[in-house]
């Protein structure tokens, strides 16, 4: 078994299971102001979030309810900076109007207005820590119960050290966000969601030749389309080079070269060598491998997860398949596991992924498989399944390949490429073995 193997199933066989907390985005109105100083106590900062769908049904915080207050940063994408986490006093909850009110004068967070209205955190004080720059993302969270709120936010006015002023979205990047997440969690499947989702984003791309963000989400969305198409077919290949001008688009938006979200690179190299693919196009595809190289020097971590998914799509006999490969198989003996516990939105369930366990290593065990290990695709299927739970949408495929994996990997070694099983990742199973809830 190899190293990450090891270190994967026992954290999934000593970590107890918890029953996973409803997660809504919000995106109205949202804003962030932080500003630490050399005086701690003179450290302030506000989260705001409008009128958004996600507060129209309110949740009582008052006691015995638990309740919590998160704000982190990341620095870089694989750097994550705790900024304040606070359990809040459920006795200094009090009904309010149409919702609650929280306050704490002495405590890191002041006060909250909790309504169908909006939501505004107030904190400050030494509890807060001393923002870092440059961010290239600052997350807020309230939870109450086994409800909560997120609201993410990238669009920074200001970005200097000790101080975060973000840029409140425009209604149509707020409904996009939304609609997004709706697709990607799969809360809504209709193709009549997806359109609403897209039309907000072309308007909000419109409306400002700055807003990386939505270019991004758009661009995604095209991709998650594709990905459920025959890549050949026409209606695939429009998908996939819209997704392709979007992202890079996006990509110097987000990315400088030295800050930034460095992640736009793995999926702007990923869609470019998919036109290759749906083309037929062996140039295109060169150039997204050489994309997704200088992605993974970048930002290791997340963006060599990129070959896991050209990996999934060359041919096991290819050059393509081959260098890719090498390159997954180099990075899992080289994976830090403490990244469970300071990384847990990117190596764990705690982000915007609420089932990348058990959906993450089923992927791997697929590529090991592919390539004719079945000693390690075995290992990978192993902690999919200590991962898994009889609500995961995909139960019936961890089931099949904890049963076939021997025959699935023999099938790829017969030399008929024609009766080559899919790595998991097309059609239904698109993003959604990580993504849906």
């Amino acid at each position: 078994m190899t190293t990450r193997s090891r270190i994967a199933l026992a954290f999934a066989l000593c970590v107890p299971t918890v029953a996973a907390a409803r997660l809504e985005v919000v995106t109205v109105g949202k804003y962030v102001r932080l500003e630490t100083r050399e005086d701690p106590e003179r450290t302030r900062g506000v989260v705001h979030v409008g009128r958004d769908r996600a507060l129209r049904e309110l949740h009582d915080p008052t006691c015995p309810t638990p309740s919590r207050v998160d704000v982190a940063s990341r620095v870089e994408s694989t750097a994550r900076q705790v900024l304040l986490a606070v359990d809040l006093d459920c006795a200094k909850w009090q009904a309010h109007g149409r919702g609650w009110r929280y306050r704490d004068p002495g405590g890191a967070v002041r006060a909250i207005r909790y309504s169908r209205d909006g939501l505004h955190i107030a904190v400050g004080g030494p509890g807060v820590r001393p923002v870092e720059s440059p961010v290239n993302l600052l997350q807020a969270e309230l939870a109450i119960g086994d409800a909560t709120l997120r609201a993410r936010f990238q669009d920074f006015t200001t970005d200097a050290p000790g101080k975060v002023v973000t840029r409140r979205p425009s209604p149509d990047a707020a409904a996009g966000e939304t609609g997004f997440f709706d697709v990607l969690f799969g809360d809504a499947t209709g193709d009549d969601r997806q359109d609403t989702t897209i039309a907000a984003l072309e308007r909000a791309v419109k409306r400002s030749r700055r807003d990386g963000r939505s270019r991004f989400l758009l661009g995604m969305l095209h991709l998650y389309r594709f990905n459920r198409l025959e890549p050949a077919s026409p209606a695939a290949q429009a998908e996939i080079r819209a997704s392709d001008d979007l992202l890079h688009q996006a990509q110097p938006l987000l990315w400088d070269g030295t800050r930034g979200d460095s992640r736009i690179l793995v999926f702007a190299a990923t869609a470019r060598y998919f036109v290759g693919v749906a083309t037929n196009d062996a140039a295109i595809r060169a150039q997204g491998l050489a994309d997704l190289a200088v992605a993974s020097r970048v930002n290791p971590l997340f963006n060599t997860a990129g070959y896991d998914f050209v990996a999934a799509s060359a041919p096991r006999t290819s050059p393509e398949f081959a260098e890719a490969f090498a390159a997954f198989d180099a990075y899992n003996e080289t994976v830090d596991p403490t990244c469970f516990v300071t990384l847990p939105e990117l190596c764990s369930t705690a982000g915007m992924a609420p089932r990348n366990f058990p959906g993450s290593p089923l992927l791997i065990g697929d590529v090991y498989a592919k390539a004719g290990d079945a000693a390690r695709a075995q290992q990978w299927y192993a902690v999919a399944e200590a991962f898994g739970s009889p609500d995961y949408r995909f139960a019936d495929v961890l089931a099949d390949r904890q049963l076939n994996a021997v025959q699935r990997v023999a099938l790829y070694l017969d030399g008929d490429p024609t009766n080559d099983p899919p790595v998991i990742g097309a059609g239904r199973e698109a993003c959604a073995f990580c993504h849906k809830r």
